[in-house]
């Protein structure tokens, strides 16, 4: 395979604030996927290019957030969240010697210790963030970032993720056949080798809970209450990405259900103090949290006070408790229109 590599921007003032977004880009669900995505960015590095902007999620006492940080941009290439391992190549059923590497976590490991070898180790405050699949890295490594702070970064008093749109649901399609979201998950924890070990990128604790049905534990919903660290969830209860390629259907009713089960799927989230949550009603993936407010208040802004400490608790849990867009209210760009019939099945 390509060599991985990192994006980096260190502070111009020195600043001892860091933050290391992970880039999102899905899934590849077998072998045939793999192969294809390793022709393209994200499963290669030869057509990277040769920068990455970055930007900071550390937020200040006056609720702005500091552009000035030391900032690593991760692009995404293993199509498992950075999560799987296997030393051999794996072979692509009907492509004659055709073969994949699968070396997510060893790039993140690597990552990290890159971040050490430039300044981590002097870190005061640290933040992991990232979008979509990134958004589930971020579930899934924080404790792994911090679990090396603490060793190295005596100084880094303040340590916080943020994943955003990385709450994908367990959650059957309306034909509840068996090419679920779940079922493919499954299969890339086989494929990819995930594993609870020192190559591993899943928490052991979480191992332990579902020893039947350890591919849970790369899933959200289930891997989060074995996480240590506090996090802050940025989320739509109407996730468009996931009507569309979970629930397969953008079509109002069916959608509504959704977000139903969605906040059912997040009240663990609420059970520990330390956590806290923007979730809007947006029908979105790629959102506006800039621009998205929540009873008023910027989502952005919700999320320093958070962070600052300032919020604890159910203060810090943000809900959009209204339907679609908010009942129609919402009119951003990057909010989608849903369909008014029942069931439209999203062929895929």
């Amino acid at each position: 395979g390509s060599p991985f590599g990192a994006y980096f921007r260190p502070s111009p003032t020195n600043s001892t604030k860091w933050t290391v977004y992970i880039e999102g880009g899905g899934w590849c669900y077998d072998e045939e996927l793999c192969y294809e995505r390793s022709k393209t960015r994200l499963g290669s590095s030869k057509s990277w290019p040769e920068q990455e902007a970055c930007k900071c999620f550390n937020a200040r006492e006056d609720l702005s957030i500091d552009g000035d940080c030391n900032c690593i941009y991760l692009k995404y290439g293993d199509g498992a969240s950075f999560s799987g391992f296997r030393p051999e190549a794996w072979p692509v059923p009907g492509h004659d010697g055709a073969e994949l590497y699968f070396r997510g976590i060893k790039n993140l490991d690597a990552s990290i210790d890159f971040a050490f070898a430039n300044g981590l180790g002097d870190a005061t405050e640290f933040v992991l963030t990232g979008g979509s699949a990134g958004g589930l890295s971020t579930f899934l490594h924080i404790d792994r970032f911090a679990a090396r702070l603490a060793e190295q970064a005596p100084r880094c008093a303040r340590i916080r993720a943020a994943p955003e749109v990385g709450f994908f649901l367990d959650h059957a399609d309306l034909k509840h056949d068996t090419s679920s979201y779940t079922a493919e998950m499954r299969y890339v924890f086989h494929m990819q080798n995930l594993t609870f070990g020192l190559d591993g990128g899943l928490l052991p604790a979480c191992q332990v809970a579902f020893a039947e049905d350890p591919h849970l534990c790369f899933m959200s919903p289930h891997m989060h209450q074995f996480i240590k660290t506090p996090f802050f969830v940025f989320n739509s209860k109407y996730d468009s990405w996931q009507l569309e390629n979970e629930l397969r259907s953008k079509a109002l009713a069916p959608a509504l259900q959704y977000g139903r089960d969605f906040m059912d799927q997040f009240q663990s989230v609420r059970a520990k103090a330390q956590n806290g949550a923007a979730i809007t009603s947006c029908v979105c993936h790629g959102c506006d949290w800039q621009a998205l407010e929540i009873d008023g208040r910027s989502t952005m802004e919700l999320w320093a006070e958070w962070y600052i400490g300032k919020t604890s608790g159910a203060e810090s849990i943000h809900i959009d408790g209204r339907g679609p867009n908010g009942d129609g209210a919402i009119a951003l760009p990057s909010c989608e229109h849903l369909h008014e019939g029942a069931s439209d099945v999203v062929v895929v």
